[in-house]
């Protein structure tokens, strides 16, 4: 199966498919990563949230009284940036595809003012 990088968005929007693979997103992520300062945009990576009570089921008290941190979610206009300039670089070409996606989803949640976060599926 392999892991996948998936937009939640803060609320639904009608009419919009947030469907996306992910999977070369996560691949090339690294990459990506390290790119992304030196176009002055914030790293893929720090998109990713969870919500710490879905986190606490997935762990199932595997580490105690940890205190989790708080569910981020994040403006689509700075995701959009990130995504549309790692689009314009040869690096992104592999997770083209995905990029695209994230592209038109957080279009649409630019466009009705949702926040969103990526989360990892495993």
């Amino acid at each position: 199966m392999g892991v996948a990088y998936f937009i939640v968005l803060e609320r639904a929007i009608a009419g919009v498919d947030t469907m996306m693979d992910g999977k070369l997103l996560a691949r090339t992520s690294d990459v990506l990563d390290a790119l992304a300062p030196k176009l002055g945009v914030r790293p893929i990576s720090e998109y990713v949230s969870i919500d710490p009570e879905q986190a606490a089921e997935f762990i199932d008290g595997a580490v105690g009284d940890v205190e989790l941190p708080p569910l981020q979610q994040f403006s689509a206009e700075d995701g959009l940036a990130t995504v549309r300039t790692l689009l314009t670089r040869a690096e992104a070409k592999p997770a083209l595809h995905d990029l695209r996606d994230c592209e038109r989803i957080l279009t649409a949640a630019a466009e009705h003012g949702v926040g969103w976060h990526f989360e990892i599926d495993l």
